[in-house]
């Protein structure tokens, strides 16, 4: 977890989303790893795949202190989908 955190600071994308993909294979509940994903993944354009990882962190960390964050992401990239499908 904390080298795709790393790879996302230098800009290594890619690299960082497969870095917390594999943390994710061994950690399936690990709450942040499912916040910095849904993070890259927005970033990278691919809201399925974010809106999947903001839901995992709510249901994770439902009052930790990025939940406001990660239902506000939530919102808007519904939003934004229900708004493109028309």
């Amino acid at each position: 977890a904390a080298l795709g955190c790393v790879l996302a600071e230098i800009g290594q994308y890619e690299h960082a989303i497969s870095a917390l993909q594999g943390a994710l294979e061994y950690h399936t509940d690990y709450a942040d790893v499912h916040f910095q994903l849904a993070r890259l993944q927005q970033a990278d354009r691919n809201f399925q795949q974010a809106i999947r990882h903001w839901e995992r962190f709510v249901t994770l960390s439902p009052t930790g202190p990025w939940a406001d964050e990660a239902r506000s992401q939530l919102q808007f990239l519904k939003m934004k989908l229900g708004s493109s499908a028309d």
